[in-house]
């Protein structure tokens, strides 16, 4: 759960189905459960978990995403784009619905979280 969440949390604009999502969602909370572990009481965010060295998505659900925004027209720089907005507002969701507790610290690119 988030602690100190005044935002709304948003659906993702790529349309998938609903057990892609869920398995993407999956996929994103063991990133976090392994973050969590191996980073004691660092923050962290999309672009921390899934961007720069890991911004690769092939091979995960994840690209499951960047995919719909290529099939719908995007360039790769819009595809990317609107993937990093959906996999902020999958992460959210995410965080919100776990039963350990996560608060906001901060932004980078997108929003900080930290294990409680």
């Amino acid at each position: 759960m988030l602690t100190n969440n005044t935002t709304k949390t948003y659906k993702i604009s790529a349309n998938l189905i609903p057990v892609d999502e869920e398995i993407i969602k999956v996929y994103m909370q063991g990133a976090v459960y392994a973050f969590c572990n191996t980073n004691k009481g660092e923050a962290f965010s999309v672009r921390i978990l899934f961007g720069g060295d890991n911004r690769d998505w092939s091979g995960t659900p994840m690209q499951k995403i960047y995919d719909y925004y290529i099939k719908n027209g995007k360039s790769y720089d819009d595809a990317a784009e609107n993937a990093a907005v959906d996999a902020g507002r999958l992460l959210k969701a995410v965080l919100e619905r776990d039963s350990r507790e996560f608060e906001i610290v901060g932004k980078d690119t997108g929003t900080l979280y930290k294990l409680a």
